[in-house]
């Protein structure tokens, strides 16, 4: 199941936020889409145990910084990037499944994250 973060609930496009989006949007390889909301969110590092506990498999980020990067690696759960386009639920579903989206791995990761401008940011990161 692949984990999006959304900005409402009836949201159809990625948010710009990770750890502080209030919903993820949860989609099936049937492409059913359940909307839930982000109970950890501000708390980015805790995302990922808890989409790992409702077994979620991958998430794909608009925004993302190296300490909630590193809780999915730890929880071995696929990170992708939407390398900054306000990709479509559905567009980011079929461009995952076809390998079309940037999967991080240990060589490419610090390349591709961005941990964006939030003042709240917890994730651990140094981008202050």
């Amino acid at each position: 199941m692949l984990a999006i973060p959304i900005d409402k609930q009836s949201a159809t496009t990625i948010s710009k936020l990770y750890g502080n989006a209030p919903y993820f949007a949860l989609v099936d390889e049937d492409l059913s889409v359940i909307v839930i909301d982000n109970i950890e969110c501000g708390n980015g590092p805790k995302i990922a145990p808890f989409l790992k506990s409702i077994d979620v498999t991958a998430t794909v980020f608009y925004h993302m910084g190296e300490g909630v990067y590193n809780s999915f690696v730890n929880n071995e759960i696929a990170v992708y990037s939407a390398d900054k386009k306000p990709y479509t639920l559905d567009e980011l579903y079929e461009d995952m499944k076809h390998s079309r989206l940037q999967k991080l791995d240990g060589d490419n990761y610090r390349n591709l994250l961005d941990p964006g401008s939030a003042a709240s940011c917890q994730c651990g990161c140094n981008h202050g």
